[in-house]
């Protein structure tokens, strides 16, 4: 009960300062010295942790594929491509909030952490037209972003999973899918519905050469897909690539280089990004996640309930599907033997209960950076998400009960 105490202490304090408006970056260093002292992890070890996850090869990747987008993102901006894009999107799908959906989903087909910066700004271009408010648009790029990662097998929580359980990727895939249908639909109710159609590309006539516009304008994005997704190219070097290859075409000038990278380098983004890296290591080597099934055990709770809540915990708490699902499946995939379920129906319920608390988490990067992009509050924001993930928790609820 004490270690349960401990976990809600930091999340209490981390939703608190938040709704102060502090700095994300700042809070999540107060919480790094918080769970340190409340489990009583040595001040030496603390530091040491703290700058391993400072230096570590991941964060290194994952800033790096930050900073790159954003230049990408800005490149795009600068060269009124994004503009280009939403136009010619809205002539070959006459209705704007089906492009308001379609642009997040289609960039987060691309595996890549904080990768709901890359849809951003066009989801901004068209939020802005159909005067939706800063949450709005937040919840819209955030929501689809993800609708497909309950299924799309290019995912490593989706392998990840399947392999700690011990099935075959396309079975869980099978159970799974009704999840997708669900964000889906809770991406229309609470990110669309009451948004004005706003046809405002007007269509008559121009699809063949908006279809062109579209290529023409997208092909930098296309293009990161296929070298990432298809060719299983480095992220890092698959970007810069790209972003090369489109300031020679472009023809960007070295004296627009110095602007364009300080825009590309918000410092509240990548506060926040090397804090949630820092916590995260922090919280893993203090052993804070271990407690959590045997204080839940000590409660009595039923097995599908642990099932549930320690992923869902450990998914608060990191922010990443990866090493959410890595630190609490294991924990709990024997207790979940004794429920009976087919393994695929299983390991949707963990699976659920682990992205559930990944999309609520405040240090989930792709919330964080998105809602610091589109200066949303906090509370506004969790308005449209909690009921959301609601939604896909009742339908997976539905799932094991009709299993059983």
């Amino acid at each position: 009960m004490l270690d349960l105490l401990k976990l809600t202490l930091i999340l209490a304090l981390t939703i608190w300062l938040l709704t102060r408006r502090w700095d994300l970056g700042l809070i999540l260093l107060i919480d790094t010295a918080l769970a340190a002292l409340l489990y009583a992890y040595p001040p030496l070890k603390a530091l040491s942790s703290a700058f391993q996850g400072l230096v570590s090869l991941d964060t290194f990747n994952l800033v790096g594929a930050v900073f790159l987008m954003l230049t990408l993102a800005e490149l795009l901006r600068r060269t009124q491509s994004i503009e280009n894009m939403v136009t010619a999107l809205q002539t070959v799908v006459p209705d704007s909030r089906a492009v308001l959906a379609v642009i997040p989903a289609l960039i987060g087909l691309m595996p890549m952490l904080g990768g709901a910066m890359f849809s951003a700004p066009m989801v901004n271009g068209i939020g802005t037209r159909l005067k939706l408010s800063p949450a709005r648009k937040t919840f819209v790029n955030y929501w689809f972003r993800h609708a497909m990662e309950y299924v799309w097998p290019l995912y490593t929580s989706v392998l990840l999973t399947a392999a700690l359980v011990g099935i075959a990727p396309n079975a869980f895939i099978a159970a799974s899918y009704p999840l997708s249908l669900a964000a889906i639909a809770g991406g229309l109710l609470w990110g669309l519905m009451g948004v004005p159609r706003g046809d405002l590309a007007g269509n008559g006539g121009r699809k063949r050469a908006a279809w062109r516009d579209l290529l023409v304008s997208i092909w930098p994005l296309l293009l990161v897909i296929l070298l990432v997704v298809i060719l299983q190219l480095h992220m890092l070097l698959s970007l810069v690539g790209v972003i090369v290859l489109f300031a020679l075409v472009k023809r960007i000038g070295l004296r627009q280089w110095p602007e364009i990278l300080r825009r590309s380098f918000p410092l509240r983004t990548f506060s926040a990004v090397f804090g949630v890296m820092i916590f995260k290591r922090v919280v893993e080597d203090a052993g804070a996640v271990e407690t959590i099934p045997a204080a839940l055990g000590d409660l009595g709770l039923s097995p599908m309930l642990v099932g549930f809540v320690v992923p869902h915990l450990v998914g608060l708490l990191t922010g990443t599907p990866p090493a959410a699902i890595a630190l609490s499946i294991p924990l709990v995939a024997p207790v979940m033997e004794r429920t009976g379920l087919e393994p695929a129906v299983a390991a949707v319920w963990m699976f659920v209960g682990a992205f559930s608390g990944i999309m609520l988490s405040p240090l989930h990067l792709c919330l964080a950076l998105t809602r610091e992009y589109f200066g949303a509050y906090w509370g506004r924001l969790y308005r449209l998400i909690a009921p959301a993930t609601a939604l896909v928790v009742a339908v997976a609820l539905v799932l094991v009960l009709w299993s059983r």
